[in-house]
C-alpha cells in the first residue's frame, strides 16, 4: 500500500487519541522513525505495524488495508460508546451517537438505529403522543430496511402498533409499511402480544386469549384483558369493579391504556343501567383521545 496511506492513518488515529509521537512510539521505535512513517517518508515493518496498531487500539488489518475508509475509522472510535449507551437503555442518546458527524452507517449501526427508534416510538405511544409514535415507528422501519440483518421482529411489532392506532384514528398510519402488510404473531413486545390476544377475543377465540393470560404477568394490559374477558362473559358489574381498580392503580401508567379503560367503563355502565356513569366515561374517552391526537 502507499506509504502516505498508512502514515496518514496512524497520524489521524494518534491525534484522535490525544497522543504525542513520543507517547505512541513508546520504547519500541524512535519518535523520529514514527515521524518519518507519518509523513510518508518510510514504510514500517510488519512487527512495527502490529505494535502501533496495538497501542492505537485498532486491528493491524485496518492500518494495512488499501484505501482509507473514514466511516470504518469513525465507527471504531465510537462503537464501544454506542453499545454501552444501548445497553443502558437510553435510546435517544444512543440514536444521536449513531447520527453523530453525519456518519454513513453500516448494517450494525442501522440495526441499532432501528431498535432505538422503535424504543422511542413505544415510549411516545404510552405517553399518549400518537403522532410522534407514528413518526418514530416509520423511522424504525426505514432504518430496518437499510440493514441486511433480520428485522422481521421490528416490522411485525411496528405493524401491530400501527394496526391498533389506525383503529383509534384513520390519521394514524404508516408511510413505510407496504399496503396490506400483515402483522404476524412473532413479536415478543408485551403490548403487541396484548393486541393479538385482544383481537382473538373480539373474534370469539377465547382460548387464545386465555392462553395469553396464562403466559403473561399481571401488568396493566394483562389486567385490562382479564376485565374484557369478564365483560365477554356478561358480568359487567364485576368487570366495572376490575376496571376501576386498574384505573386507580400504579399499573395504569399508559395514556393509551387509560383511554381503553374509559371505553370499557362506558360499556359496563350502560349495561348495568348506570347511564350517568356511562355519559361521564364517554366524555372522558373523547377528551382522552383528543389529547392523544394533539401530540
Amino acid at each position: 500500500m502507499p506509504q502516505t496511506d498508512i502514515g496518514e492513518k496512524i497520524k489521524r488515529l494518534r491525534l484522535n487519541r490525544n497522543m504525542t509521537q513520543s507517547d505512541l512510539a513508546g520504547d519500541q521505535i524512535t519518535r523520529n522513525m514514527l515521524s518519518r512513517v507519518e509523513n510518508g517518508a518510510a514504510l514500517p515493518s510488519l512487527p512495527t505495524v502490529w505494535y502501533l496498531a496495538e497501542r492505537l487500539g485498532v486491528p493491524a488489518g485496518f492500518l494495512l488495508a488499501e484505501g482509507d475508509d473514514d466511516r470504518i475509522w469513525r465507527k471504531m472510535n465510537r462503537i464501544d460508546s454506542i453499545r454501552r449507551v444501548l445497553r443502558s437503555g437510553d435510546a435517544r442518546i444512543c440514536l444521536e451517537l449513531c447520527r453523530e458527524d453525519g456518519q454513513e452507517a453500516d448494517d450494525e449501526i442501522y440495526l441499532i438505529m432501528a431498535e432505538c427508534s422503535l424504543s422511542i416510538a413505544k415510549e411516545e405511544f404510552h405517553r399518549g403522543s400518537l403522532h410522534r409514535a407514528s413518526e418514530a415507528l416509520d423511522e424504525a422501519l426505514e432504518y430496518a430496511g437499510r440493514t441486511l440483518y433480520d428485522t422481521s421482529a421490528i416490522r411485525q411489532t411496528a405493524a401491530l402498533y400501527f394496526r391498533f392506532m389506525h383503529g383509534l384514528s384513520a390519521m394514524l398510519y404508516s408511510d413505510v409499511l407496504a399496503d396490506g402488510e400483515e402483522a404476524f404473531p412473532g413479536s415478543t413486545d408485551p403490548f403487541a402480544r396484548y393486541v393479538l390476544a385482544r383481537e382473538a377475543l373480539e373474534a370469539g377465540e377465547m382460548r387464545r386469549t386465555e392462553a395469553y393470560l396464562r403466559e403473561t404477568g399481571g401488568d396493566g394490559w394483562h389486567t385490562h384483558l382479564e376485565a374484557e374477558l369478564t365483560m365477554r362473559r356478561g358480568d359487567f358489574a364485576s368487570a366495572r369493579a376490575e376496571l376501576l381498580h386498574l384505573l386507580n392503580s400504579d399499573d395504569c401508567r399508559s395514556e393509551v391504556l387509560m383511554y381503553a379503560i374509559f371505553c370499557d367503563l362506558e360499556i359496563c355502565c350502560r349495561e348495568i343501567e348506570d347511564f350517568r356513569g356511562a355519559y361521564e366515561y364517554s366524555q372522558n374517552k373523547v377528551a382522552q383521545l383528543e389529547k392523544m391526537l394533539r401530540k
